[in-house]
């Protein structure tokens, strides 16, 4: 009998396609600013660790002076503002990841959403693109609550929809994904098609990635029902 009856997956960059509009809300607040604009290679970089280590990457690397902490809450106010507005405005569906959602669903392993955007934008974002998936948890970024990869959040999800630990299998696109799972002890399938090129993981010490959605069906599938 297998022993998986969870799967968790990220949202940027694994469910959805997001890099464009967050670049444009990035570069909305930037322009506000009169920094320097970001390219989408630049942004992809700076994706995975919530808004606001992403904001502070691009002011980093955008502009020619230094930003105080209350203009920065200011500018990542503004920014979230400005993303919650426009999140769907050029958002995509990674083809075949639909059918791959719903495909698990019906053969009886649930799955979950955990991700370190806003919780508030999370949700809308999953409902919107995925309105026929049953999700069983839709996660994002909570006030005083940690972020991936940190292990104390990721137990208190599976807590929450009683998962044991060694039922779950994590997918992601990126090292934070991956050490969430590897901080946990639970098997990842990482993929290289979403925000993290397969050089930049290979990097990370993460050598066997998936290259397409069609690729994580068939290591999902191994694991699930193998």
């Amino acid at each position: 009998m297998n022993r998986f009856r969870l799967v968790v997956f990220d949202l940027d960059g694994t469910i959805l396609d997001t890099l464009e509009d967050i670049r444009n809300s990035i570069n909305y607040v930037l322009r506000c600013y009169d920094m320097r604009l970001c390219t989408p290679e630049e942004v992809r970089r700076y994706v995975g660790h919530g808004f606001a280590n992403a904001l502070r990457s691009a002011i980093r690397e955008k502009s020619d002076f230094p930003v105080e902490e209350g203009e920065f809450a200011l500018m990542l106010a503004l920014l979230r503002r400005h993303y919650e507005n426009n999140a769907t405005n050029n958002t995509l569906k990674y083809p075949g990841m639909e059918d791959l959602l719903e495909t698990l669903t019906s053969k009886g392993i649930e799955v979950g959403v955990l991700t370190n955007k806003d919780e508030r934008v999370a949700r809308p974002l999953c409902e919107a693109f995925y309105p026929d998936v049953r999700f069983s948890f839709i996660e994002g970024k909570r006030e005083n609550r940690p972020l991936k990869p940190d292990a104390s959040l990721t137990l208190s999800v599976l807590e929450t929809v009683g998962i044991a630990r060694d039922e779950a299998i994590f997918v992601g696109d990126s090292e934070v994904d991956y050490e969430s799972a590897r901080n946990i002890g639970a098997p990842s399938v990482i993929v290289s098609y979403g925000f993290r090129t397969k050089d930049e993981l290979e990097e990370s010490g993460i050598g066997d990635v998936a290259e397409s959605v069609e690729e994580l069906r068939e290591r999902l599938f191994q694991l699930l029902f193998a």
